[in-house]
């Protein structure tokens, strides 16, 4: 059960209901809190009333709400006590690789100094807040820069590029449901680490696999491929798909140049673009995981992309990825397109 402050409404409840003469039994009853709650409310926010009454003790949501406030302010002033010489100590030894935990344990034990890690977070937290210009950089300090720590999950670019991006909920029923050819799903197939990959774009109703080289794993390389492997198809293309990766940024200009939108999936949901995932296992049959494709020849991923797109699919009635892109019928079980493909066991 998740604990949670009381609010204003359940305030103003809890005054009318003293009021009528309830119980804080009755009243915890009613708002579905622990009577504990109560009791506890009304002993830490209590008011008087004039002195004609003789300083009685009551409860009055207003004042309640504003003694709230006021300790709030208080504790949050209490963590800026990292001033002077304990600023300076703090400073060096976070500059030196310590923990805020590490920080606190030894200024206890060794000066007598009491400040808890919480505070020297906090304290973090506000010079990461801070202007460029203004910020001591401390979150980089702490381990992975801090960016594997809670408090740290979501900064402030992060929270800005996600707020400008088109996130897959609003994408268009159409390419949803699978109705209609032009919406596509992108990936990268990564070869050994550090090294060259493959741009692989799949489009979701007829499974067609455009598959282009590059060079480098980045955001222009990738953009480039994109582009190039889209230009024929640029008519009938309607959106584009892809996961969060470092090296699809920059969407606004690609965007721009393929004049359709770019979605993205949410983080750590592969199974939001499926069909890029799916053909990424298919393509695994011929490129192990770690293989180098720095050396890879320059007619293999066009051998690749045929060879996929010119294989009949379960999920497709047997018809191949061609044939429903292109609305085709072909022969594939005789004359020239017999052998059409690459055999892995002459190849790999």
């Amino acid at each position: 059960m998740t604990w949670k402050h009381l609010t204003q409404e359940e305030r103003y409840q809890i005054e009318a209901m003293l009021r009528t003469g309830s119980s804080q039994a009755e009243i915890a009853r009613a708002l579905e809190r622990n009577p504990s709650t109560i009791s506890r409310e009304l002993k830490r926010n209590p008011s008087f009333t004039p002195p004609s009454h003789g300083y009685l003790r009551t409860y009055i949501a207003k004042n309640a709400m504003k003694q709230t406030a006021a300790r709030r302010a208080a504790k949050g002033a209490a963590s800026y006590k990292i001033t002077g010489e304990l600023e300076t100590l703090v400073d060096t030894k976070l500059g030196l690789g310590w923990s805020p935990e590490q920080i606190s344990g030894r200024a206890y034990s060794e000066l007598g100094i009491k400040i808890s890690h919480e505070a020297i977070y906090q304290y973090i937290i506000r010079d990461n807040k801070l202007p460029l210009d203004q910020s001591k950089r401390l979150r980089y300090c702490l381990r992975f820069h801090g960016y594997k720590h809670h408090r740290f999950k979501k900064s402030r670019m992060a929270e800005r590029t996600r707020a400008r991006k088109n996130w897959i909920k609003d994408r268009p029923r159409a390419a949803n449901d699978r109705t209609e050819i032009g919406h596509w799903e992108r990936d990268t197939l990564l070869g050994k680490r550090g090294e060259s990959g493959l741009n692989v774009i799949v489009d979701r109703k007829s499974r067609l696999v455009l598959i282009r080289h590059v060079s480098r794993v980045e955001t222009e390389t990738v953009s480039e491929a994109t582009v190039d492997a889209l230009r024929p198809h640029l008519a009938m293309s309607k959106t584009l798909t892809n996961d969060n990766g470092p090296e699809f940024r920059r969407d606004e200009q690609l965007q721009q140049r393929l004049n359709i939108p770019i979605f993205f999936t949410e983080p750590a949901c592969p199974w939001q673009r499926g069909s890029v995932e799916n053909a990424n296992g298919l393509l695994r049959q011929y490129i192990p995981k770690g293989a180098s494709m720095d050396g890879l020849a320059s007619w293999v991923p066009q051998a690749l992309e045929e060879t996929l797109n010119f294989r009949p699919r379960k999920v497709l009635g047997y018809r191949t990825p061609h044939e429903v892109f292109f609305n085709e019928e072909l022969k594939l079980m005789s004359g020239s397109l017999l052998r059409f493909g690459l055999e892995i066991s002459r190849y790999f």
